[in-house]
């Protein structure tokens, strides 16, 4: 059976609530080619493309056909097609970071080039009008007119996040500067994650996990063999091997008892694992629904869950549960069916598919 690869919208900790109005809405999957569902499970853009990347805050989504990169609107209408060797979403000052000749510039959503390639690499804009883009070995970061607002100097960095913060590397270690390359948080840690809604960061220290605030002070001491971002008030931590959640007080919540754990939803739901079985439960630990099928789960950014089984198989869960889309295969042709066998992909019918 051939596996279905799924490019998901997954809603990092730190997306602005503009990307949320469009996470929260479409999620990508992939049969034969990548389209995207609705938060109902409908088929909202048919799965005519090579891959689907999340839809950005702008609402456009880097789709590839014929190996041509097409950025796609809303309603699957292409609204600009690329030309170049690789392209990023765009960020909310509407501009993408776009490779032409082995060198990266950006684009802007008319279709334009707005800083000419001549980077090594480039990551996106953050609100603040600011880029990490990288010269030979060292990364600084640009305006929105291409101009060095900071000077190469780093190993390593990601964007600025809604704490008006970015993560820069430093000797092999972790630190946060502001706006005007200030180092505001020393680079000691051996990993950080950004800050995230509750203006809270996963960071590691010594091999334990914890978190600190913006102003570099530890809010919940270095203690966890892991620790993610805090979603919708939640973090999952690990204690000895077990999965559990915590609050931004660092008190658990819900105990460590799972071998595997996904982030709470925007439903405030989360799937756990216990052996080989996975169930969906609230933010009290009470078990919503029990998942039938075994094998691996993802939270969707729009509020579905994906299972995937050990033959490959895929299955869409609501939050209360409800099986509402699963793959088959029929005469060799992998299909999508709502949860009575109907089929809605191909828009075929099984004779149709089968030839009879």
């Amino acid at each position: 059976m051939k596996r279905l690869f799924l490019a998901i919208a997954l809603l990092a900790s730190c997306s602005s609530a503009k990307e949320n109005v469009f996470a929260n809405e479409m999620s990508s999957f992939c049969l034969i080619g990548c389209g995207f569902l609705n938060s109902k499970g409908d088929i909202a853009i048919d799965p005519v493309f090579d891959y689907a990347n999340p839809f950005s805050s702008i609402g456009l989504s880097l789709v590839g056909s014929e190996y041509k990169g097409i950025f796609i609107d809303f309603k699957g209408k292409w609204v600009i097609n690329t030309k170049f060797d690789d392209a990023e979403n765009f960020a909310p000052n509407y501009f993408a970071a776009v490779k032409i000749h082995n060198q990266w510039g950006y684009l802007n959503d008319d279709g334009f080039i707005a800083i000419e390639p001549q980077f090594h690499e480039a990551k996106s804009f953050a609100e603040n009008g600011l880029a990490p883009v990288r010269w030979k070995d060292l990364w600084g970061f640009i305006d929105e007119k291409g101009k060095t607002v900071i000077k190469p100097q780093f190993e390593d960095v990601y964007s600025f996040d809604e704490s008006e913060l970015a993560r820069v590397k430093i000797d092999g270690k972790w630190g946060f500067i502001d706006k005007y390359g200030e180092l505001v948080i020393n680079a000691e840690f051996d990993l950080a994650h950004g800050f995230n809604e509750e203006s809270l960061a996963a960071v590691r220290k010594d091999g334990k996990y914890g978190f600190i605030n913006t102003k570099g002070n530890i809010t919940i001491k270095p203690q966890f063999d892991y620790a993610s971002d805090f979603t919708h008030g939640l973090s999952i931590v690990q204690i000895n091997g077990k999965l559990g959640y915590i609050n931004t007080k660092g008190d658990i919540v819900i105990k460590p008892l799972f071998d595997g754990a996904v982030n709470f939803n925007l439903n405030d739901v989360a799937a756990v694992k216990t052996g080989a079985l996975w169930r969906l439960i609230d933010k009290k630990g009470d078990t919503i629904r029990e998942i039938k099928h075994e094998g691996t789960i993802e939270a969707l950014s729009n509020g579905l869950f994906l299972m995937e089984d050990n033959f490959f198989n895929q299955f869409w869960y609501s939050s209360k549960g409800e099986l509402l889309l699963y793959t088959d295969t029929v005469c060799s042709i992998m299909t999508l069916k709502t949860a009575i066998g109907a089929i809605i992909y191909p828009r075929m019918t099984k004779e149709e598919i089968c030839g009879k």
